[in-house]
């Protein structure tokens, strides 16, 4: 066989092999294989921040130097991954734009183009993140050494709170709506309200904050108070201290690339 036939055959079974590889990271659930078998919440969460670097914006969307991150020795498992985060989460504020869906949680986007994704999440969705503090640093008072899967905003491994925070009583007033405006609050973007069915969009406001909390300081506007009304408009009631879900409102100071999937599965959890 001549060179050039060679090298022509040599460079089809290459590309062969390579479409094959992309394939089949593409399409893992179809074929019912895992690939992310070996890997943990935590060991995704600490392969995730070492993306941070990788993922940069074109206007508002987010874009990946996978060839960065390959260079950088990351798991071509975990980029491909990544990918399919980013996409989804494009997708969301796509459609958040289109549509004017009214809650984050209930934007109707199919995980079934993601398959990694929707493997990921079914991952979280039997998952029981790690305690702020083991028992005996709890009797000791002493601070726990930081994990490298933990963020001063949270992580799905640690998330921030891991509980959902109380929704106290505040009292009956006059006005509430203008009440609660005059306490810093506005009502709740569409896209981000309305995901409790007893308090519809027009009496969920936010007020913007920041949190302190077991790994350091999240700063404003990545958590909010969620403060909600009667349908009188006279009693208030306000749970402090969340992540914000109104994500595309902040999208440049989002504190990693994947906080909108993080605050969309904090909430689908607490």
């Amino acid at each position: 066989m001549k060179l050039h036939k060679v090298i022509g055959t040599l460079f089809v079974l290459v590309i062969g092999v390579f479409i094959i590889g992309v394939l089949a990271i593409g399409n893992v659930s179809a074929l019912g294989r895992s690939l992310l078998n070996g890997y943990t919440v935590e060991k995704i969460t600490v392969e995730f921040r070492k993306l941070d670097p990788f993922v940069s914006y074109k206007g508002e969307y987010q874009i990946l130097d996978s060839d960065g991150a390959r260079a950088a020795g990351i798991p071509d498992v975990i980029i491909a991954l990544a990918q399919q985060v980013i996409e989804y989460q494009n997708r969301m504020l796509q459609t958040a734009k289109a549509q004017n869906v009214k809650d984050i949680r209930k934007l109707d986007i199919s995980l079934t183009e993601y398959p990694l994704l929707a493997e990921f999440y079914a991952m979280l969705q039997g998952y029981k993140p790690q305690d702020y503090k083991s028992q005996d640093y709890k009797l000791s008072g002493l601070v726990e050494p930081l994990a490298p899967d933990t963020h001063p905003c949270g992580t799905y491994s640690h998330p921030v709170p891991n509980y959902t925070p109380p929704r106290p009583h505040l009292g009956w007033y006059a006005d509430a709506h203008s009440t609660l405006l005059s306490w810093g609050f506005h009502q709740t973007d569409g896209y981000a309200c309305g995901g409790d069915p007893f308090v519809p969009c027009e009496r969920d406001y936010t007020r913007e904050r920041g949190y302190s909390g077991p790994y350091g300081y999240c700063s404003s506007p990545r958590f909010r108070d969620q403060g909600t009304r009667d349908a009188a408009n006279h009693d208030i009631w306000i749970q402090y201290g969340e992540p914000n879900p109104e994500v595309f409102r902040y999208v440049g100071s989002w504190p990693y690339w994947d906080w909108a999937l993080y605050v969309k599965w904090w909430h689908d959890t607490y």
